[in-house]
């Protein structure tokens, strides 16, 4: 017996479906599963659909969906070291992120091959050892 997907409509703002959420299911990304390929597809198609009229637009979101990439997209603009501290597009992510977390539960899926996660790893290690001990450290590494 196949299990159902647990899925859920979330009133999204239309600018940040147009300007921010469509824009990244175009991104090519390295790495990933055909699977995580498909959901971008699917998830476009969802967006193309929108009334561009009005302020909010219903999209329905699987866990799937989430768990793959709304978590990666949003955070993005929640991260601490992001250009949209401040903005209302970090609001609008909180936002959305806080109400999928309400209903999905905090996401489980695996982003480390992800270029978020190689960024902090680099950031970390610039801000522990400061730019020259990072760099030859990483050198290092590179080496072996």
């Amino acid at each position: 017996m196949l299990k159902t997907q647990k899925q859920k409509t979330f009133n999204i703002k239309t600018w940040f479906i147009i300007n921010e959420l469509s824009y990244k299911c175009d991104i090519y990304y390295e790495n990933e599963t055909k699977r995580a390929y498909d959901l971008l597809d699917i998830m476009m198609n969802k967006y193309y659909k929108i009334d561009k009229r009005r302020t909010y637009n219903k999209i329905q979101v699987t866990e799937e969906e989430y768990q793959t990439w709304y978590v990666y997209f949003l955070e993005y603009y929640i991260d601490e070291g992001s250009i949209y501290v401040g903005s209302k597009h970090e609001k609008e992510a909180k936002r959305l992120l806080k109400s999928m977390i309400k209903f999905f539960g905090e996401p489980n899926f695996d982003i480390s091959h992800r270029a978020s996660a190689m960024l902090n790893f680099a950031k970390a290690l610039i801000d522990n050892m400061g730019e020259k001990k990072a760099l030859e450290a990483t050198q290092q590494m590179t080496k072996q």
